[in-house]
């Protein structure tokens, strides 16, 4: 009798498929935030251990103190412990994909052919031409004066360009997380419009998971689970300030579920999102905003925390309905021929 060398009696084993199983039954979007829970958590733990590793190059290490901004003695790791979250959250969506029944890659809408290059060259277009009406818009009213940042025109030119490969990475990696896998799970077992609003609920809030939190050297055990809760603690206290950019950030998530939805790709909502995010980093480089009490109407720099913004993010919405619905009688134009 032939001995097997690879068995499943093996208790670990077994105690990793009971728990690689056990999601079932489970809604997706409570798989989401359970998943959400455990990242934190694992962070958080991580933490001090990343800390410590930080800490032995400074202050010898030029390369670091400028990477940390390790200025008088202190440095503030939220930021650093918003990459520890973003790579346990990638080690994470891979290792449990299975089990939270996440789609494939090669199904989450990314899979290359013709009119993926188009369609992400009119998403863009989109959302960069409907904010330059809407500069148009606040310049009418005087809310914002163009004044172009002080640079020679090649330094100008060249932060451009930085700005829109930041816009392109950031834009595409939003997109992969929020439509790509969790809007995708949550389809599953929920209605469209519930899977939507999560979506956008969850890809709203998060943009306020951060705090400042300043640290100097030295070995600090509970320094994740500290700006965790300073992080949580910012959502609630400031939630007053935030909502109109809570709402704005909702309607930005809604039109781009709407996007996927419509076209069953994520090209023209990475677009889309690109175009937003270029020009959200790029308003500082052409225009100054006046004060205004308006506030509530016209926003400020965020440019979608005011109900003109929302506005402007609502008729995008009507204008990717309109030319997804143009797309798809092309497609059905050009099989029938």
């Amino acid at each position: 009798m032939r001995r097997r060398l690879f068995s499943v009696d093996n208790s670990y084993i077994q105690n990793y498929h009971l728990c690689m199983f056990s999601f079932a039954g489970i809604k997706q979007y409570k798989k989401i935030l359970l998943l959400f829970l455990l990242i934190v958590s694992a962070s958080s733990i991580i933490a001090p251990i990343v800390k410590v590793f930080l800490d032995s190059f400074l202050p010898s290490s030029s390369f670091f103190v400028n990477l940390l901004d390790y200025e008088d003695g202190h440095y503030n790791f939220a930021r650093v412990m918003r990459r520890i979250i973003m790579a346990v959250a990638i080690l994470f969506i891979f290792l449990l994909r299975k089990s939270l029944m996440f789609p494939s890659f090669s199904t989450i809408g990314l899979k290359p052919g013709k009119g993926c290059w188009q369609k992400l060259q009119i998403g863009f277009l989109i959302s960069t031409g409907m904010f330059i009406l809407y500069f148009a818009f606040l310049y009418f009213y005087g809310i914002v004066t163009f004044e172009i940042e002080t640079m020679s025109p090649g330094s100008l030119i060249g932060k451009v360009f930085i700005l829109i490969i930041i816009a392109a990475v950031v834009g595409g990696v939003e997109e992969f997380i929020f439509r790509g896998f969790i809007l995708q799970s949550i389809l599953r077992d929920t209605k469209v419009l519930f899977a939507v609003c999560f979506c956008s609920m969850f890809y709203a809030l998060l943009h306020f998971f951060k705090a400042n939190s300043l640290v100097t050297p030295g070995f600090q055990p509970f320094i994740g689970f500290i700006v965790v809760y300073q992080s949580f603690a910012n959502i609630i206290l400031t939630i007053a300030e935030t909502l109109p950019l809570i709402i704005g950030l909702f309607i930005v998530g809604v039109v781009l579920s709407y996007t996927y939805l419509k076209t069953n790709s994520l090209y023209l909502s990475i677009g889309l999102h690109a175009g937003w995010i270029f020009f959200i980093k790029a308003n500082r480089l052409f225009f100054d905003f006046v004060d205004s009490k308006s506030g509530w109407l016209f926003g400020d720099r965020k440019l979608i925390n005011g109900i003109i913004g929302w506005c402007f993010l609502i008729v995008t919405l009507l204008i990717v309905h309109f030319i997804t619905k143009r797309l798809h009688n092309g497609k059905n134009a050009a099989r029938t021929c």
